[in-house]
């Protein structure tokens, strides 16, 4: 039999697509992406791969267990495909090219399953079922042993010789990109043939797409109504130009917009970007934003300006734009979130970084579409010292290999270039950027003049909890950020217990499930805007990114970074005629700062002892001095060993990764060491739960996804609490593998603290 009559997939209208049709239909697919997305000289690495990831379907067995599961429709024993494809090209071609066929075996292997890391694979491939799976592929298609002889004759000496011109650093992600190029192809021909109402559907959407040059307009358009008719303004339209004016001429690289509170970075930073994406020929811009809570007025500025054909915002709590339970699988924004093909994507600090250390298909197939974009990351101040590391080592390498370029937004940038003395480089693990950080915008006193409109109190005032609620409530409106989600729940209850109006005073954090969050900072802009008298008792989850304004910030003592972000929701738009004020604080029945806090709070002090009351706290060099110090103290900046799961320099060399180990590593959130409940808070959340426990909803991937916007993480001895009290009902999922989720009772939810247990305040530091 030869291809043509062995079967890839067949239809639910009983189509068949032969193996051969769909092979050529990935294989030109794959080699077009990493074409476009590292180099034209590896394109026929690309149509290989493509070529022969679904060998393995021509088995006997695969084919009996196609035709009876699709055509006959009964049970029949499933037939590993995968591993007998990449164990053909490792044979094939090991000997003679030992890197070219290490990368196909790892993206062939994994292609339905994900990356393994190399031992596992090894053990594939010796295994015996693996070896008579190929044979029996060889036995009824021996046309692949043939093409892979004429491939490697042709091209094989020439894709080895590249490959290993391939600096070590950058060869772990080479071959994530090379597999996200065939997951993709292989999805979307897939897609182009089981379901054509859904293909049709995203050729639509990408029709739709505007050019960059069209997205320049438009922002222009957007830009040109305001009036520079304040001096807070002219300078807003300097800054602005400069943005411009900087993209239209300098080279990829990595660049830093530091700009002074209210000075227009969103739109300054999305002008740049669309100048240097036109200038270097990118095809997209990825924005990334640290919080889910922020994120959502970033992307509806910027759809209001380019409009939602042109956006898409993909992170944990999204919303489809259809009705899942009408269909699900026409939703746009599920199917840009597979892949990533949109001119503009807003996300988040853990979706991006998490996908580009991911093993599993769904998560890296959209990898391919970072490569050449232009990215700009805000509040970078924020990226998690633990991870540092591998995050600035993944930057270097779709830098200097994959062609992006870089804007980092931060009122506090810390020395990502920079390496403080060799005893921190080396046992602390910090990996700074091998290219300078170059600021787009010099920093200039006098042009950031008016916006100073903030007085800071840096050395700490002493306060109790009742004193600090006694301060607060001599102000009409004020911002109160603390260090634990126990300090904001007792700093709330304090201003109950002096009489204030529980109407007047809003608290916000992470025992409060996201779409509560989201309310509660709609409620704080609305009773702003209206003038209101407010009071916002918060941890840090409102320190950056939030666009609010109060007169006075009082802010619990940390680290230098984190004083001046609270101090950027301080005064915004300078409309009162005296100074806002900032103001840092102890708690006498504080928690004790531990680990990272610690650390910063330590290096604020030793700062302080050196500084100059003269000098502007917020200046570019007193925050590198105050990161010299932080850094040199932080105990380690690869706290997971990614560097050795991934860089180690002898694997690197012979392409031997732990690809699934790092995947499990690598998590910014790490919330292994608390259970997930699922709130009732208002209306919709509430029925949601109702409908899930009473069965008329199913637990599938859009109910799942639906309720992570009701999703609270809780320390286990919160959660034995909630269960005793009977506050939990557990849901099983997968009665196979008694997989359950629990849902919180109403009586377990409070509309101003959120998730309420016996003892409701966590001591531990809040997990952002």
């Amino acid at each position: 039999m030869s291809t043509k009559d062995h079967l890839a997939h067949i239809s639910d209208d009983k189509r068949e697509q032969s193996m051969s049709d769909h092979a050529e239909a990935v294989a030109t697919l794959c080699a077009r992406f990493i074409s476009e997305s590292y180099s034209p000289r590896l394109t026929p690495l690309g149509w290989l791969v493509g070529r022969l990831h679904d060998a393995g379907k021509a088995q006997p067995s695969f084919q009996r267990y196609l035709r009876a599961v699709a055509l006959e429709g009964e049970r029949a024993p499933k037939a590993p495909h995968s591993a007998a494809g990449a164990l053909l090209c490792f044979r094939g071609l090991a000997d003679l090219y030992p890197m070219t066929a290490q990368a196909l075996a790892y993206c062939i292997d994994g292609h339905h399953r994900g990356l393994r890391g190399y031992k596992d694979l090894d053990q594939v491939l010796e295994d015996g079922e693996t070896l008579m799976r190929l044979h029996d592929t060889l036995e009824h298609d021996r046309q692949v042993s043939t093409l892979l002889e004429h491939w490697a004759e042709e091209h094989g000496h020439k894709i080895e010789r590249h490959l290993g011109k391939m600096d070590s650093e950058d060869r772990q992600l080479f071959v994530r990109i090379l597999f996200s190029c065939l997951t993709d192809a292989d999805f979307l021909d897939t897609e182009a043939f089981m379901d054509r109402e859904r293909r049709h559907l995203r050729l639509e959407i990408s029709r739709q797409y505007s050019t960059m040059t069209e997205l320049r307009e438009l922002l222009r358009q957007h830009t040109d109504r305001f009036q520079a008719t304040s001096s807070i303004n002219q300078k807003r339209k300097l800054f602005l130009d400069a943005c411009r004016e900087h993209g239209r001429q300098c080279n990829k690289g990595f660049y830093s917009l530091l700009l002074p509170t209210g000075g227009g970075k969103t739109l300054s930073s999305m002008a740049w970007a669309l100048e240097h994406a036109i200038q270097h020929q990118s095809p997209r811009i990825i924005y990334v934003i640290p919080y889910t809570s922020i994120i959502t007025q970033t992307a509806q500025t910027f759809r209001e300006i380019f409009g939602e054909h042109n956006i898409l915002e993909h992170h944990s709590d999204i919303r489809f734009e259809r009705d899942a339970e009408i269909d699900e699988r026409l939703d746009r924004t599920r199917i840009l979130a597979e892949n990533w093909d949109a001119p503009i994507i807003i996300t988040t600090n853990v979706q991006f970084f998490e996908s580009l250390f991911a093993h599993k298909t769904s998560r890296c197939r959209k990898l391919h579409h970072i490569c050449q974009a232009t990215l700009v990351f805000d509040e970078v101040q924020i990226f998690p010292t633990g991870f540092l590391h591998p995050m600035l080592r993944a930057l270097n390498s779709l830098y200097y290999s994959f062609g992006t370029q870089t804007l980092f937004c931060s009122a506090t940038l810390p020395n990502f270039d920079e390496v403080v003395g060799s005893e921190y480089a080396h046992k602390k693990n910090f990996f700074a950027l091998e290219e300078k950080v170059q600021p787009i915008i010099p920093y200039d006193r006098e042009h950031f003049a008016p916006f100073d409109r903030v007085d800071y109190q840096i050395e700490p005032v002493q306060y109790s909890m009742e004193g600090l609620a006694e301060a607060l409530a001599q102000h009409p409106s004020a911002l109160c950020i603390v260090n634990t989600r126990r300090e904001a729940a007792c700093l709330y209850r304090s201003l109950m217990g002096i009489g204030l109006p529980p109407d007047r005073v809003i608290h916000l954090s992470r025992m409060m499930c996201s779409a509560h969050i989201q309310d509660q900072i709609t409620s704080i802009k609305d009773r702003l805007a209206q003038g209101e008298p407010t009071i916002i008792v918060s941890t840090q989850l409102i320190e950056a990114g939030v666009d609010i304004d109060l007169p006075v910030v009082y802010r619990a003592f940390a680290g230098l970074d984190s004083i001046v972000q609270a101090g950027g929701r301080c005064n915004r738009e300078g409309r009162g005629l005296e100074r806002g004020r900032m103001i840092c604080f102890t708690l006498t029945e504080g928690s004790r700062a531990m680990g990272e806090l610690h650390d910063a709070q330590q290096a604020c002090r030793q700062l302080l002892r050196t500084w100059a009351g003269d000098q502007d706290l917020t200046s570019p060099e007193i925050i590198s001095s105050y990161y010299k110090i932080f850094y040199t103290a932080v105990s380690q900046f690869d706290i997971k060993g990614i560097e050795n799961l991934l860089w180690h320099s002898c694997n690197s060399e012979s392409w031997r990764f732990d690809f699934e180990q790092a995947s499990q590593e690598f998590m910014m959130i790490d919330e292994r060491n608390k259970i997930d409940i699922f709130t009732p808070y208002k209306k919709e959340g509430a029925n949601l739960l109702g409908q899930i426990k009473c069965g008329k909803r199913p637990l599938d991937r859009s109910a799942l996804r639906l309720l992570q916007r009701y999703r609270v993480g809780v320390y286990e001895k919160d959660f034995e609490t909630l269960c005793q009290a009977g506050r939990l009902e557990r849901v099983v999922i997968d009665h196979r593998s008694e997989r359950a989720i629990y849902l919180l009772t109403p009586e377990g939810y409070d509309l101003a603290l959120g998730t309420k247990t016996d003892n409701p305040f966590i001591d531990g530091l809040l997990a952002v």
